[in-house]
């Protein structure tokens, strides 16, 4: 399914979590993999790093070490490269996924307190943010340690039933065939967590319920046949009750659609509800971005 991956390797994000995830999964595949880190040399009209060693000395010094540290789980991945570049970290990835034909992008969200300059109070992941904003193949974020990547049997689809969200459901249907895992699709009524409906306090919320249900039912059902799924729906905050639902079915992956409502495209920053979902504790993401498919 994936014959390119790329993983942005930074010492800031656990051994077993994003890097496992990608190992596992080209060994799975068959895929090349490509490890990616950026080195943030900075400098001013007053000093340079350049003044006190060559760029082209740290880099290979950075390539050095990413292989001795990763040396074992590399052996069985032939297809291998390491590419350290020098600035800003998203401009040479966009270039790199968008120029050599990436499948599948695997980040994690870094695990220290470091003071970053492009950073801001109410910021998640900067980095994150604008990959999975600027391109077209999938994003998968991993917190958890040790990720069941290559062996999935159980998968969340967050739905809204809008036009990405469909698209996300269609690549969520190839991921489960491959697979060969259930499918769970999700959707959440946002009773809203500042500024409540009061249409929701109006009647039983199992109205609403049952409504979603027959909507994903005949919307989606042909489209799922010869897979294993089910529809659920209820009421909350939908980014905790993504969550929640995962954890308490065990999911082994949630799959989302980037900006998958028009209300998403302000909400870059910690109000999002994909950015909240793959950055907290629980399963593997696959953010999906548009991408017009066929299959309902």
């Amino acid at each position: 399914m994936f014959k390119k991956i790329l993983l942005a390797a930074t010492p800031q994000i656990g051994i077993g979590t994003a890097p496992r995830a990608a190992f596992d999964l080209a060994r799975r595949h068959g895929s090349d993999l490509v490890l990616y880190h950026a080195l943030p040399i900075c400098c001013d009209p007053w000093s340079s790093f350049e003044e006190v060693i060559p760029t082209e000395q740290l880099v290979e010094s950075a390539r050095r070490k990413i292989a001795e540290l990763y040396a074992d789980d590399l052996k069985d991945i032939p297809n291998h490269t390491i590419r350290v570049v020098t600035g800003a970290a998203q401009e040479h990835l966009l270039k790199i996924i968008h120029t050599e034909g990436v499948d599948l992008v695997v980040m994690g969200h870094h695990r220290s307190g470091m003071v970053r300059p492009d950073r801001m109070w109410g910021v998640v992941d900067t980095t994150i943010r604008k990959v999975c904003a600027n391109v077209f193949c999938p994003v998968m974020v991993v917190t958890d340690e040790d990720p069941k990547v290559s062996d999935v049997k159980r998968i969340v689809m967050a739905t809204d039933f809008s036009t990405p969200s469909d698209s996300a459901l269609c690549y969520a249907i190839q991921v489960a065939r491959t697979y060969d895992a259930h499918l769970d699709i999700f959707h959440v009524i946002d009773i809203g967590q500042n500024c409540p409906n009061p249409e929701y306090y109006m009647q039983d919320m199992n109205v609403f319920i049952d409504r979603i249900k027959d909507r994903m039912e005949r919307r989606y059902s042909k489209a799922l046949t010869g897979i294993s799924h089910s529809f659920e729906c209820w009421e909350g905050v939908p980014y905790a009750e993504i969550i929640k639902h995962a954890r308490w079915n065990r999911a082994d992956l949630v799959i989302m659609a980037q900006y998958s409502s028009s209300e998403e495209l302000t909400k870059s920053f910690i109000g999002s509800t994909v950015i909240q979902v793959a950055l907290s504790p629980g399963c593997p993401s696959l953010i999906v971005n548009y991408r017009a498919r066929v299959c309902m």
